[in-house]
């Protein structure tokens, strides 16, 4: 029973934590000074580093800590700087807040994966609708970048680059025939009585 009790104590606090950890970050985030950090400030060696790509998949928003662009041109809370904030932007912020009270399906995100955290590469302003609307995961096309001193994520994932045949996958996906698919046209065809004739012989 104590060791229930202790436990149950245990997760009360972390999910405590993390929606503290949320309210900062949301509270922080409206400061003009403070900027999203770039991946470059952090790891100034990444231009060289290995990259494999995952493909898209559903990332928890609270992995997603940072940018790619060097200078970080977006506050903690992933809208533009306040001087970038003009008419063009506003529209399009408009626009990404309508589709989500729609419930319509945005494209993915673009993010780099460094260990267990994400960086944006497109996608900062869904990035700020989806916090602000409490959202818990987003869509987003990974691509990993494995750095020495890093440790590899956590999350076991499969890797598409690996599998046999992906190349015709993906194409198939996007509703186009590969080059190894023998297109046949409808006089090409041949019946199940055709077979069955041909066995007779």
């Amino acid at each position: 029973m104590n060791v229930l009790f202790r436990f149950s104590a245990m997760v009360v606090l972390a999910a405590v934590i993390a929606r503290f950890r949320r309210w900062r970050q949301h509270a922080v985030g409206g400061r003009a000074g403070s900027r999203l950090p770039s991946l470059y400030d952090l790891y100034p060696g990444i231009a060289t580093a290995p990259r494999r790509a995952v493909g898209v998949r559903s990332v928890p928003l609270d992995r997603i800590v940072g940018t790619m662009r060097h200078p970080s041109q977006n506050t903690a809370d992933f809208l533009p700087l306040p001087r970038l904030r003009g008419a063009n932007w506003r529209a399009r912020w408009q626009r990404i807040n309508r589709a989500m009270d729609l419930l319509t399906t945005l494209p993915p995100l673009e993010l780099v994966q460094v260990g267990d955290d994400y960086y944006v590469v497109d996608g900062h302003n869904r990035v700020a609708a989806a916090r602000r609307v409490d959202a818990v995961e987003i869509d987003a096309d990974v691509t990993q970048l494995l750095l020495p001193g890093v440790a590899r994520p956590r999350q076991a994932m499969v890797d598409a680059s690996s599998l046999v045949g992906t190349e015709e996958v993906r194409q198939a996906a996007r509703g186009r025939y590969s080059r190894t698919v023998e297109q046949r046209t409808a006089a090409d065809g041949v019946s199940r009585q055709d077979l069955l004739r041909d066995d007779d012989r």
